[in-house]
């Protein structure tokens, strides 16, 4: 300690008082506060809140399609692809319904530019992705697909 008897009296009834403050908020939130117990109904509604503000649009499914890829060999390539392009908004499917033979053009017209070799790897069907989402876009003129899923995709 301090060697000063008043001073040394004032750190321990201090700490005391320290120790008592952090016993008291233990004793208090362990033993005599009761949390309140959910109401069903309440929770529900919070909960039906909740699930009306998160609506995650339905995909919007492509036909399968068959896709002939330019090779330097004398054999044929082509690629099978089944698309399924996630709009931003929920109401795109009409948007995208009427622009279906676009939307199956552009998807041909962006593969069809691109090597076999070039789809068969990961950073290649990044970029068929990101061609194609721009090309989407560029036809319904809006940003509205957030992403395209490949439920199909095989070069042979």
């Amino acid at each position: 300690m301090t060697g000063n008897k008043t001073i040394d009296n004032a750190i321990l009834f201090l700490a005391l008082l320290g120790t008592m403050g952090c016993l008291g908020v233990f004793v208090y939130t362990e033993m005599i506060y009761q949390k309140p117990l959910p109401q069903n109904d309440t929770e529900l509604a919070n909960m039906m809140q909740d699930s009306k503000q998160s609506v995650f649009p339905a995909p919007f499914k492509l036909d399968p399609l068959i896709i002939n890829v330019k090779s330097r060999k004398t054999r044929l390539r082509f690629l099978n692809l089944q698309v399924y392009i996630v709009p931003l908004k929920p109401n795109a499917t009409d948007l995208f319904e009427s622009k279906r033979a676009m939307i199956n053009d552009a998807i041909i017209d962006v593969a069809g530019r691109m090597e076999p070799d070039e789809l068969n790897s990961i950073s290649g069907k990044i970029l068929l992705e990101d061609r194609v989402k721009k090309a989407i876009n560029q036809i319904v003129n809006k940003q509205i697909v957030k992403g395209l899923l490949f439920t199909k995709f095989v070069v042979q």
